[in-house]
């Protein structure tokens, strides 16, 4: 009867070791890692940079962090995140080039130039009535001269432009800027996402470690089953069959404890990846799964909270009106354009012709071997600009333009009833998931009495192991079950808070991403 009384014992602990489970609920009393010690250590991994060897990507540590570090952490890292700054970046630029179209331009051109040139001409009549025989320009006919001309020059221009009007100048200002604005919406939109994304990856991982916990205590209290037949097969007391059940009961309680594992490893993979951790990082959650306080809002009020100031709506709104501004500003390159400018500048130039070969021309010094010359000049003017005629390249473009800004107008009707249905999911689910809670913490309280009851019933013999096994699993199926509704109320609660959460629009501002709402 030794076995007997072991399994007895190792039944007295299986109470012991479900409040175990529950009491992990409370979360982790250790001190944190501080933020901002936390940041530093988990820079992400360079843009560009693919490991190479095994050791590059192997888990060389492990840290446990809460909700509110893993969400500031993805802040930091997050490259689509970082997508999204560098493309209001690149809008500030543009519009920063755009207004530089409403100050003068100065230019300045400096050149040098070297030439040769070969000529020669015959004359087929000679000009001996206007000159006499010894004048040095008589040519007589059929006279001719060669010459090789070398010609260095340099010059120096300064030129002033400045367009006065210009209808599609201003057109393309307000352009850039509703580009802009958009950026900076889809900036702030990117933030509320990373907060759900974060979240749902947290409080994932936060179930799946919890679903592990009590697995593993199914696996113990089988394995006590298993132990507490084998010996009563042992004494003569209970038939094969029954040591054949709870060795299949057993096997069952490993898959799934199998699975958990999976899960957990798995959740933990997914949470360091999404939030972009260095290579030979795990991050795992340092929080058991805890409830959020309940959603502040009815649902009415929800959906209208929702729509003021959306960075998603806004985001399409701000790309309809660069669309139509974009349409004006092709329609505006059909208008003239009225502008000033100005030159100055100074030439000059040596010319020498160190190759002269005359015969009967051009005698004495009429001809120069070489000469230098210089020149200045400078003009101002008005100048016009006016397409008079296209052939439709101009009304096309223009079209398309405001075609493409109804289609955005229809695009955000079609987000604004996504945002409405959105919300309204979650906030039904939310309200589901409390109830279920309830339900869940109902069946604790009842499963756990029956637990003892038939503990107690089991070891007077008034109950058989399988009403023990089966009590055991109630509790633990409702142990999942409260630990399951705690994850979807707090996931609901994120996807209700993704669309409410107020966010900044300039990059560089303080981030805060709280995991609730305050009413």
């Amino acid at each position: 009867m030794k076995p007997l009384v072991r399994s007895f014992e190792a039944y007295a602990r299986d109470l012991d070791r479900l409040d175990g489970v529950v009491q992990v609920e409370s979360g982790d009393t250790a001190p944190s890692i501080p933020t901002a010690e936390l940041l530093r250590q988990l820079q992400p991994p360079q843009p560009g940079v693919l490991p190479a060897e095994p050791k590059a990507v192997a888990i060389a540590q492990r840290l446990r962090i809460d909700l509110q570090q893993v969400i500031a952490l993805a802040v930091q890292n997050d490259p689509l995140l970082q997508q999204q700054i560098a493309r209001v970046k690149e809008q500030q630029g543009w519009l920063t080039s755009v207004r530089g179209r409403l100050y003068p331009i100065f230019g300045l051109n400096l050149g040098g130039s070297y030439n040769q040139r070969r000529v020669g001409s015959w004359a087929w009549q000679g000009n001996g009535s206007a000159y006499g025989v010894d004048s040095p320009f008589y040519v007589p006919t059929g006279g001719w001269e060669r010459a090789q001309t070398n010609v260095g020059e340099g010059f120096a221009l300064l030129r002033l432009d400045y367009e006065l009007v210009s209808f599609e100048r201003n057109a393309a200002l307000s352009e850039v800027k509703a580009e802009l604005e958009a950026s900076r919406q889809l900036y702030a939109n990117r933030l509320r996402q990373l907060q759900l994304d974060v979240s749902q990856a947290y409080y994932n991982l936060q179930l799946a470690d919890q679903l592990r916990r009590i697995r593993q205590v199914v696996v113990q209290n089988d394995l006590v089953i298993f132990d507490q037949v084998q010996a009563m097969k042992t004494a003569g007391l209970v038939p094969r069959v029954d040591l054949l059940r709870a060795e299949a009961m057993l096997q069952q309680s490993r898959f799934r404890l199998e699975q958990a594992d999976a899960l957990r490893l798995s959740s933990q993979r997914r949470l360091s990846n999404l939030v972009n951790a260095p290579f030979p990082v795990t991050l795992e959650a340092r929080e058991a799964v805890r409830l959020q306080p309940p959603w502040p809002f009815d649902l009415d009020q929800t959906i209208v909270r929702g729509f003021q100031g959306n960075p998603q709506l806004e985001a399409l709104q701000s790309a309809r009106l660069a669309l139509l501004r974009q349409a004006d500003r092709r329609a505006a390159e059909l208008l003239p354009r009225v502008g000033l400018f100005a030159t100055g500048g100074y030439l000059a130039a040596q010319s020498t012709s160190p190759l002269i070969d005359l015969n009967g021309c051009c005698k004495g010094p009429a001809y120069i071997p070489g000469v230098n010359g210089d020149s200045g000049e400078w003009a101002a003017g008005v100048l016009l600009n006016w397409r008079l005629f296209d052939a439709g390249i101009t009304s096309g473009a223009v079209a398309a333009s405001r075609a493409a800004a109804e289609r955005t107008l229809q695009s955000e009707a079609t987000e604004r009833n996504a945002i409405r249905q959105r919300l309204e999911s979650a906030y039904y689910d939310h309200r589901a998931a409390l109830s279920q809670i309830i339900a869940a913490n109902a069946s604790f309280r009842a499963a756990r009495e029956a637990y003892r009851d038939s503990r107690a019933r089991y070891e007077f013999g008034l109950a058989d192991y399988t009403d023990l096994s089966d009590t055991i699993r109630s509790l633990t199926t409702a142990m999942e079950q409260r630990a399951e509704a705690m994850t979807l109320a707090n996931v609901s609660y994120a996807q209700l808070l993704r669309e409410l959460l107020p966010v900044p629009r300039q990059p560089g501002e303080p981030v805060t991403l709280p995991i609730t709402l305050a009413n």
